[in-house]
């Protein structure tokens, strides 16, 4: 099917608008159609200005974007023709523009919500829509989003040893300047092992090796505790820090506690570790402090932060 996709003239007002009023009817049937009918007027006003790419084919709009300061304000497919690539089409061009996007959708748009995972959009939060009570999910797209996540499972050997080697590798970089190495090679010999990793599999902790196009570059592992999310580990190897690969790593851990029903977050991270001032930068808050003893006359001397979805 040959097409093009253009900018927007005035001449295609009365076919987007069609399309607007038709695609948000047929994709939002838990809103009644009276809203968009009575929003139909000031969307109309409004849409020449922003930017808007419309996909055509044999002189025929099928569908358009629409985006206003790195913000998708709308993506609309004529209802017949959804799912045969016009809306994948017509989003690649608008992130073939903007390094970074973040759009609204509606939680109980479920086709929607997985279109745009796929697409490479993250769910940074969620608020209810305060015009029709609905929940919906803000989510973020940002360039060269080249990280990939791997589920560790307890019977893959493999991996399980390739996670262990990966994880007390990086560990014993990160804090033996901090804690000494006697207390770290302790630690990892508690919590990094094969077998001390399998046990917390089994005890509801979910791990992840991260990865990019060069191979395995950190891991992080999570669990539900006090109604919150526990951030238990969040590690990425030397050779990868300050990419921006922990702000995609944190994206991926809000999506993980959204999808669990979960609004909060918290970790615990050594008073004098200088990756304090990086969940700062994300938003965590100063929960407590703790120290706990961990035997051997070693203790963990903690900030207990916290984030709100």
């Amino acid at each position: 099917m040959k097409y093009e996709i253009r900018e927007f003239t005035s001449g295609d007002i009365e076919d987007v608008m069609e399309i607007w009023l038709e695609a948000n009817c047929q994709a939002h049937s838990f809103i009644p159609s009276s809203y968009w009918e009575g929003n139909y007027e000031y969307v109309r006003q409004e849409l020449p200005g922003a930017e808007i790419l419309v996909y055509m084919t044999e002189h025929k709009t099928e569908g358009f974007i629409g985006i206003q300061d790195h913000y998708i304000a709308g993506l609309f497919v004529r209802t017949e023709n959804q799912g045969r690539g016009i809306g994948t089409a017509l989003l690649k061009q608008a992130c073939s523009r903007y390094r970074d996007l973040s759009l609204r959708v509606y939680a109980k748009n479920v086709n929607a919500v997985r279109f745009y995972k796929k697409s490479g959009f993250a769910i940074q939060s969620s608020e209810t829509d305060s015009e029709t009570g609905e929940i919906e999910y803000i989510m973020r797209y940002t360039e060269h989003r080249k990280l990939e996540f791997e589920q560790i499972s307890g019977q893959d050997g493999r991996r399980l040893g390739e996670l262990s080697y990966l994880a007390s590798s990086i560990v014993k970089e990160v804090f033996d300047p901090i804690i000494g190495a006697a207390q770290n090679d302790y630690m990892i010999q508690l919590f990094q092992t094969v077998p001390a990793i399998k046990e917390q599999l089994d005890n509801g902790y979910t791990y992840y090796i991260v990865k990019d196009a060069s191979g395995d570059v950190g891991f992080l592992a999570f669990y539900p505790r006090e109604g919150m999310l526990y951030l238990s580990k969040f590690y990425l190897t030397s050779s990868t820090r300050g990419r921006g690969y922990a702000s995609l790593m944190f994206d991926f851990v809000r999506e993980k506690a959204l999808e669990m029903d979960v609004k909060s977050i918290f970790l615990n991270v050594n008073k004098n570790n200088l990756a304090v001032e990086i969940y700062r930068h994300m938003g965590f808050q100063l929960l407590r402090e703790e120290k706990n003893d961990i035997g051997h006359g070693f203790y963990m001397d903690d900030h207990v932060l916290w984030y709100k979805i």
